[in-house]
Parts: C-alpha cells; sequence; structure tokens
C-alpha cells in the first residue's frame, strides 16, 4: 500500500480528559495551532511558547483561531517567549521549523517535568538526535504527521488536510507512555498511527518532503502541480533518484512501498502549499538544510555524489537570501545601480 491510498479523515473529537494531563506546544505556527487546539478541545490542559512577538500579542488578546476543514475555533491560551512564566508540562510538543530546534530543546528542558518527554512532529532529519543531545536517549519520542496547515496570520492557522500522524520510540519500543500518547491523540480527533519503526516512517517523509517541497519554492507550484508539467515532472524524478539511492545505501525501507507512485498519484490531486513555499512568500529562512541539503550531506558521507539535490539546495538558499532582502530592506533602485556601472 503507498501513501496515496492512506487518507483518513479526521476523526471524531472525543472529550475524555479530565485535564490533569498537562502538554506544551512550543511553536504556535500553523501546525502547533493544530495540535494545540484539537488537544485543548478534547480536554487536554495546553500553553504554548513562542518566540513572534505579534503572535503572542494576538492570542493574549483575542485567543487562538483554526478554521478549515475542522470548521472555525477560538479559545483563550496561556502563551509565553519563556518556558518560566509557565507550569511544568508532561510531554512537549516540538512544532518549530528544524532552524530553531536546538532551541526548542532548550526550551523543553526547562519546563519538562522530571518524569516527562518530548516529541517532534518537524519535517527533515536530524531534529530527533539534536534534542536527545539536550534532552536525555530516553526523553525523546519520534513523530511525523501528514496533515497540513498554513498561517493566514500570527495566532490564525487554517487546516487544509487531514492524514495520519505517526509516534513511536526511537527503540522500537511500544511502551507506556506512547500508547497513553496515541490515545490522548485519538480522543483529539487524529488518527494515529503507532510504531515500532518510526526512522522508517520519518525518512518516509524525508523523501517525499525532498521531492516536492523545494520544487514548490522555486517555482510557485503548489504539490499537485509539479507534475501537471513534463519539466516540472521530470526534474523531480531526477531528483527521487538520487534520493532512493540513498535509502538504498543506508539500507532504510521506507513504509511506501511505491514511493514514485505516491509522489506521482499528487499530480492534479494535491493543491497545498507546502512549509518551504510557505517559507519563501513570506520571507522566512527555509528547512532546505535538513531537507535536501541534509540528503547531499548523508550522500558525501557514504562517497556519493547527488548533483541534483545539490543544485536545489543552493538555488533554494540564493532564493531565499534574494526574497528576505526584498521583503525587510529598502527596495533597491536598479536603475541607479545600472547607470553607476556603466560609468565605471
Amino acid at each position: 500500500m503507498n501513501l496515496v491510498q492512506m487518507l483518513p479523515k479526521c476523526l471524531p473529537l472525543k472529550r475524555l480528559s479530565d485535564g490533569s494531563m498537562k502538554v506544551c506546544i512550543i511553536g504556535a505556527g500553523a501546525m502547533g495551532t493544530l495540535y494545540g487546539m484539537r488537544l485543548a478541545m478534547s480536554g487536554v490542559n495546553v500553553c504554548f511558547v513562542e518566540k513572534n512577538e505579534i503572535a503572542i500579542a494576538n492570542i493574549q488578546r483575542q485567543g487562538l483561531r483554526m478554521s478549515g476543514i475542522d470548521g472555525d475555533h477560538e479559545m483563550p491560551f496561556t502563551i509565553s517567549s519563556n518556558t518560566a512564566d509557565l507550569d511544568p508540562v508532561d510531554i512537549v510538543f516540538v512544532h518549530t521549523d528544524t532552524n530553531n530546534t536546538r532551541a526548542a530543546g532548550e526550551q523543553a528542558q526547562k519546563i519538562l517535568k522530571s518524569s516527562g518527554f518530548a516529541i517532534t512532529f518537524q519535517n527533515g532529519i536530524g531534529n530527533v538526535e539534536i534534542l536527545q543531545n539536550t534532552l536525555g536517549h530516553d526523553r525523546v519520542l519520534g513523530g511525523i504527521s501528514y496533515h497540513s496547515a498554513r498561517l493566514h496570520q500570527p495566532g490564525h492557522s487554517v487546516h487544509t488536510n487531514a492524514n495520519t500522524t505517526w509516534i513511536g520510540e526511537l527503540n522500537g519500543e511500544r511502551s507506556t507512555r506512547a500508547r497513553q500518547l496515541a490515545s490522548v491523540l485519538n480522543n483529539a480527533g487524529f488518527s494515529v498511527e503507532l510504531t515500532d519503526s518510526i526512522n522508517a516512517v520519518i525518512w518516509t517523509k524525508f523523501v517525499l518532503n525532498c521531492a516536492v517541497n523545494p520544487i514548490c519554492a522555486l517555482t510557485g507550484c503548489r504539490t499537485g502541480e509539479i507534475g501537471l508539467s513534463l519539466t516540472g515532472r521530470q526534474f523531480q524524478s531526477l531528483v527521487l533518484d538520487e534520493l532512493l539511492r540513498l535509502l538504498q545505501a543506508k539500507q532504510i525501507e521506507p513504509i511506501d512501498s511505491d514511493l514514485r507512485a505516491t509522489i506521482d498519484g499528487f499530480s492534479g490531486r494535491l493543491f497545498n502549499k507546502p512549509s518551504m513555499l510557505q517559507h519563501m512568500e513570506n520571507g522566512l529562512e527555509t528547512e532546505i538544510d535538513s531537507l535536501n541539503g541534509a540528503a547531499v550531506r548523508e550522500a558525501v558521507a557514504l562517497g556519493l555524489h547527488f548533483p541534483y539535490n545539490e543544485a536545489v539546495t543552493l538555488l533554494i538558499k540564493t532564493r531565499n537570501e534574494h526574497v528576505i532582502k526584498m521583503l525587510t530592506e529598502p527596495a533597491i533602485d536598479y536603475e541607479a545601480l545600472e547607470a553607476a556601472a556603466v560609468q565605471t
């Protein structure tokens, strides 16, 4: 079975928690809002850590808002940029982008109870290891979300697509805490898969992200539009060839039996904006170093050369730098620059 066939709808939300479990969501962006809101609606005690002062001000003033396929909901939440303002929690959900994983781990260390643990739902590879280095190997679970959401504005997330949430212990054990977390997420309306091979799940989504996100960010295409272009499909195939070679070299068996068919299946069907396209449009640093850039680093370590992934990494960094400059600095007077160049 491939992931195109694995598209469950949101499960009915059940208000079963008595609020005794305390969860901190680090990162009140699109996905953090989705998970925090649904957990809170099921009765879990949820707070947020966020560094964006505009988001903090909006949420403190008018509450957190989520709209989209779940309907329109607003709820008040405790939110701060400083964990010292918050009570200790049982679980930390890490929903920052990958450029902020280390900082998220440091925040988690301050707010977690001694018996608590963190779980990451971030894109890319390397996040688990960074969190383990900060929190300890036994205090981190792996997770992957196939939901998609977009940030309408700070403090307002739009849930655009529902799919499976995967969680698991990194040692493959089906522990009590993992089973309890799966139950909590199910109660919050998520369709959850508790797996004994979360590393394979993470690498499977890594390949999907690497084959889609940067191409969308460079071209402006949405997920399902890449395959509608002959040249777009051709380039995507070349990038994917290298990624599949990497899985083979590392002897990682993906949970998807046919990743190429899954990606082809997006064509004309999925029209979400991948997070990297959203970051690019909003002038935010992309996660390319945890995606295609990480693939290039892994390839080098194995004596392999991935020219297409290297090229897309360099192009993303170049365009990202330019977009950030255009959005944050005074407009460039190109006519003046050309005139000055002619005079010299």
